[in-house]
């Protein structure tokens, strides 16, 4: 793709669309402010409202129905427990904010309906308190995956990341709908983790706050979202507060996954200047930091970010901005092992690379942070998920003999996959592209992202 110059222009556009009043001094234009009005990318929503959106829901059955089998449960309805699983509710909830997203572009009552009769058992299934996690809520988990009891594995369990993606697709859908069903769910369960890490709850972990960062990155990221549209300042120092104990009040030791760099453990955020570990933890980790950076107008993370945004670029990233060339672990290796056969380069890296530029730039409103954006979603991200909509890559090489079967079983393209968090991620990545189009000051606005494409952009004192 060709190097891009900004363009910041100065105009009124008179109104319709409106910037996010906080305290970071360019904001995103929300996609649902954003009108694609043809070419490319309307071309490929088309085909995610036609056939990705509905051909994800109907996957994300198995999903939904443990959901069921919980709030019967918990309805003393049925003893029939669902399936323990770390982490395929996460997948869901990104399904149904991928959903939120095409009701924006067009509404549709089926999809509504599916929404929100699974917010319903979404909510039937969430404790009082707000904990949500299926298995431990059932009690029946695996126990070496989610540990013995609510919080107890917080390195493995997933039980922050997935409700991460509950936030997401919570303030996705009330954007889309004004609905807040879900909105309400994702903040009640955000108190409790609030109470719960930072407070303290005698019903968990003894009473002592526990303190500890998760495993896989996300609810961070997740939280600056929930602050964005609820003004709720908590939910940012929330996003923050999880990224500075991240290294410091909890350090793995072990090999593989359990090693301290793994998911980014190994030194406190703020020291750490290189990529490290599973990278699409990593890249949702240093979105996080980018974006609390923005959004506070602190930078405390300046320096650590752009250590590592220049190493990544210069020495881990391969030429389609895909990123974690290393299988076993799904992760950077080395500088400069960049293999095109045996690259794994996982299509949520890539998205996650689009989140993490797109962050950068919010933070530094620097071009050369778009560019990297632009590369990694038209050249790693697109490729991904096939013309038709209905079929997927989950690993990304740059070189295929047909014979070896490198994407999860397969020597092409995959219809679904049992770990199933690439699908419905570049699904809602190509359903928010709108977002990515705009930005804006109190007095300028960002061209971030080519398409045809319409919106009006207050500015204050133009006239």
């Amino acid at each position: 793709m060709p190097m891009r110059k900004l363009f910041v222009l100065w105009a009124i556009l008179c109104m319709s669309s409106s910037c996010y009043s906080d305290r970071q001094a360019v904001n995103p234009v929300p996609f649902d402010r954003v009108e694609l009005t043809g070419g490319f990318w309307e071309e490929r929503m088309r085909t995610e409202l036609d056939v990705t959106v509905p051909f994800s829901v109907e996957q994300s059955a198995p999903a939904v129905e443990r959901f069921r089998r919980c709030a019967d449960y918990l309805a003393g309805r049925s003893t029939e427990l669902p399936e323990p699983h770390r982490f395929i509710s996460s997948d869901l909830y990104k399904v149904m904010e991928g959903v939120a997203y095409s009701l924006m572009q067009e509404r549709n009552p089926e999809l509504e309906k599916f929404m929100d009769s699974t917010i319903h058992l979404i909510a039937a299934s969430q404790l009082p308190d707000g904990y949500l996690y299926i298995s431990h809520i059932c009690g029946n988990p695996n126990v070496d995956e989610m540990g013995d009891r609510p919080y107890s594995w917080v390195v493995h369990s997933h039980e922050l990341y997935n409700v991460g993606h509950l936030y997401e697709a919570a303030v996705a859908y009330y954007q889309a709908t004004g609905k807040r069903n879900l909105l309400d769910v994702a903040i009640k369960n955000a108190d409790h983790v609030n109470r719960v890490f930072f407070e303290g709850d005698p019903a968990y972990n003894g009473g002592k706050p526990v303190n500890q960062a998760p495993g896989h990155e996300e609810i961070e990221l997740a939280l600056c979202k929930l602050y964005r549209v609820t003004g709720n300042s908590k939910y940012l120092d929330m996003a923050k507060r999880f990224l500075d104990i991240r290294g410091v009040t909890y350090v793995p030791d072990g090999e593989g996954v359990m090693s301290p760099s793994y998911a980014q453990q190994h030194l406190p955020v703020r020291e750490q200047r290189k990529p490290v570990g599973h990278a699409v933890r990593a890249a949702y980790l240093y979105t996080a930091m980018a974006q609390v950076d923005a959004l506070t107008g602190r930078h405390d993370y300046e320096q650590a970010l752009k250590s590592i945004w220049n190493n990544l670029v210069s020495t881990r990233m391969h030429i389609t901005g895909g990123l974690g060339a290393t299988e076993g672990i799904e992760g950077f290796g080395p500088e400069y092992y960049l293999p095109n056969k045996i690259a794994y380069n996982e299509t949520c890296a890539a998205v996650a690379n689009v989140f993490f530029n797109y962050g950068m730039f919010l933070a530094e409103k620097d071009a050369q942070y778009l560019d990297i954006a632009e590369l990694s979603l038209f050249n790693n991200a697109l490729a991904g998920i096939s013309l038709g909509g209905n079929r997927f890559f989950y690993v990304n090489p740059l070189e295929a003999d047909g014979r070896r079967k490198f994407n999860h079983g397969t020597g092409g393209r995959a219809e679904w996959f049992n770990c199933a968090c690439c699908p419905p991620n570049i699904s809602r990545l190509i359903l928010q592209v709108a977002g990515y189009m705009y930005a804006c000051s109190d007095d300028e606005i960002y061209l971030t992202l080519y398409g045809d494409s319409r919106t009006t952009i207050p500015l204050k004192g133009v006239m």
